[in-house]
């Protein structure tokens, strides 16, 4: 499979200037790797995992749940899918869409109010990548969440969950902070202070249920791999946990990584785990 040469813009260009504006209107700094430098670190981390797991993008219909400042819509339209991208934060929206532009690629990026359904056609994707943002969807609107998932995915078409920070990891994988995940919700509303926490994967698991089966579970130590250029002790002694368990490592690992199919039969029964 070729691989197409890694997006790239002119500082100096007027798309430039309009990225940055927008990064400065969202209150972001364009010049900060996570923004103006995002869709770099896609480029090193999405794509080689995509690779891994054999999942193809191009000429592929392709939503991006939670799209942030667009570094991953970058990265699939570069490898030649056609992006749909969303987010609930409408400043973000222009910035996503400058991001693209000042790359010269297309796509389509739209805001999503915060607890809405998607605002897209039944069956319309044919594959989604939610990278990074479960994490941040209120616990209680994750069923209605990944419902809105499986409704606009094509039968059989997949569902890849990445760069997702667990709850059952001792430090958060964003803020840093040890052991938040596991205090209980209930302390943010005594402390009027609300903590980010991961994601549990238990729930996440009661949500997919009926809805989706693993599919590439055995694929998650190649992608370390592809990603890192080789193995290390951490991901071996995940994946030899997933063995035990009887399931994906990337449930387990402080990452939670899965590739999911949407059944032919609209997804009747519970999980089920391929390779």
């Amino acid at each position: 499979m070729t691989v197409p040469p890694r997006p790239t813009f002119d500082p100096e260009g007027a798309a430039q200037r309009r990225f940055e504006q927008a990064a400065c209107a969202a209150g972001l700094d364009p010049a900060d790797r996570w923004v103006g430098g995002y869709a770099d670190y896609e480029w090193d981390h999405l794509r080689p995992a995509l690779r891994a797991y054999r999942i193809e993008a191009a000429n592929r219909d392709v939503l991006e749940f939670g799209c942030n400042v667009g570094g991953s819509a970058v990265v699939l339209a570069a490898l030649g899918a056609r992006v749909t991208a969303v987010d609930i934060d409408p400043a973000l929206i222009a910035v996503a869409e400058t991001n693209l532009q000042r790359h010269g690629l297309a796509g389509t990026v739209r805001h999503v109010a915060a607890g809405q359904g998607l605002p897209l056609v039944d069956a319309s994707f044919d594959l989604i990548i939610a990278n990074s943002v479960l994490e941040y969807v209120d616990p209680v609107r994750l069923d209605a969440v990944l419902a809105e998932l499986h409704r606009t995915l094509r039968p059989g078409g997949h569902l890849f969950i990445c760069g997702t920070a667990s709850r059952i990891a001792l430090r958060e994988r964003h803020s840093g902070r040890w052991l938040v995940n596991y205090l209980p919700r209930a302390a943010d509303r005594l402390t009027g202070r609300v903590l980010q926490r991961g994601l549990s994967p238990w729930r996440l698991m009661r949500a997919l249920r009926g809805r989706f089966s693993m599919d590439g579970g055995a694929n998650w130590l190649a992608a370390r791999h592809a990603i890192h250029g080789g193995d290390s002790i951490a991901g071996r002694i995940y994946a030899s946990l997933g063995k035990l368990a009887n399931c994906p490592p990337g449930l387990i690992a402080p990452y939670i990584e899965l590739l999911l199919r949407k059944s032919h039969n609209g997804g009747e029964g519970g999980i089920r785990t391929h390779g």
